[in-house]
């Protein structure tokens, strides 16, 4: 049987592990750097392992420190969620739950995960973080994150993905653009044009489906700008830097001068969004969530 660990050595070891530097992990802690090196040692010597290699100058985590650390960190996470929750449900106040997003997933969906009110529970409070992608599935899997809307399926055993809702790819175009008088816009009008597109980490997925797309047109964009929000996407179009392929999620509207929005008709550039779950998580409040925010997305025909 393990020897039991006291939290506060492991805590110890989490943080000079992120700071690895003994001052300012002391100074996060609140606590003496000769303390703190106390700790570390009682934490080695009952592991019977170095996690730390350590001079004067430099502090470096061994393998078995880095696997210790991300195991131990998780665990940590795991244990002051559950003291949060069970003080929440003993003082019958608001149970919290966090639900991670893209920047730019459907604002509907975020409208709808804000206004559910559960049975089981009168007081839920939802608390909203925007991520990419990559960081969601991360938190979902370190459980920093209850539930999280994403927007393609990494291969993770741990986790189960439900499609929510299919969003198309829009095209900002100067007003002056060809393709602004057609019914329907294809990549292949777009040949032409310098391109913007979102940073490929917000959607992976979509960024490489896209440039696919218009590999398979023969269309070689000559310039790609890259860029994060859509503000800057519509001010490029603006100055007649190119055009910008974004989600209807983006909150697009035609009250921008000088520009036009036309949706785009290749049926491979839709964006697809999905709730990402543990396999393995055995709350009924956040199944119950799950359940109704699903039953209300199918209601609105968005599924």
């Amino acid at each position: 049987m393990p020897p039991a660990i006291d939290t506060q050595l492991q805590l110890a070891a989490v943080v000079l592990a992120e700071e690895l530097h003994y001052g300012r992990a002391a100074q996060r802690l609140h606590i003496a750097i000769s303390t703190l090196s106390k700790q570390i040692s009682r934490l080695e010597d009952k592991l019977k392992m170095i996690l730390f290699v350590r001079d004067s100058k430099h502090v470096e985590l061994t393998d078995a420190g880095k696997a210790y650390i991300e195991e131990i960190r998780t665990s940590l996470l795991q244990a002051e969620r559950a003291v949060n929750v069970a003080r929440a449900i003993s003082a019958k106040k608001e149970q919290l739950l966090t639900v991670g997003h893209t920047p730019y997933v459907d604002p509907e969906l975020v409208r709808t995960l804000l206004s559910i009110r559960l049975q089981s529970l009168s007081e839920i409070q939802v608390c909203l973080q925007s991520d990419f992608v990559a960081e969601l599935v991360q938190g979902i899997t370190t459980r920093e994150l209850d539930l999280a809307l994403v927007t393609h399926l990494p291969n993770i055993p741990t986790l189960k993905f439900i499609e929510v809702a299919k969003t198309s790819l829009y095209v900002i175009l100067p007003e002056y653009h060809h393709a602004s008088e057609l019914d329907n816009v294809f990549l292949s009008d777009l040949a032409n044009d310098d391109w913007i597109l979102f940073n490929r980490r917000i959607d992976p997925l979509l960024y490489d489906a896209t440039l696919q797309q218009a590999s398979a047109y023969g269309i070689s964009p000559k310039h790609i700008h890259h860029i994060l929000t859509p503000e800057e996407g519509i001010h490029l179009v603006q100055e007649d830097a190119g055009i910008a392929l974004m989600t209807k999620s983006a909150g697009l509207t035609e009250q921008h001068l000088g520009v036009v929005i036309r949706s785009l008709s290749d049926e491979n550039l839709q964006l697809t969004t999905y709730l990402a779950l543990r396999i393995d998580d055995s709350s009924p409040i956040i199944h119950e969530f799950a359940n109704e925010f699903l039953g209300r997305c199918a209601s609105f025909g968005q599924k």
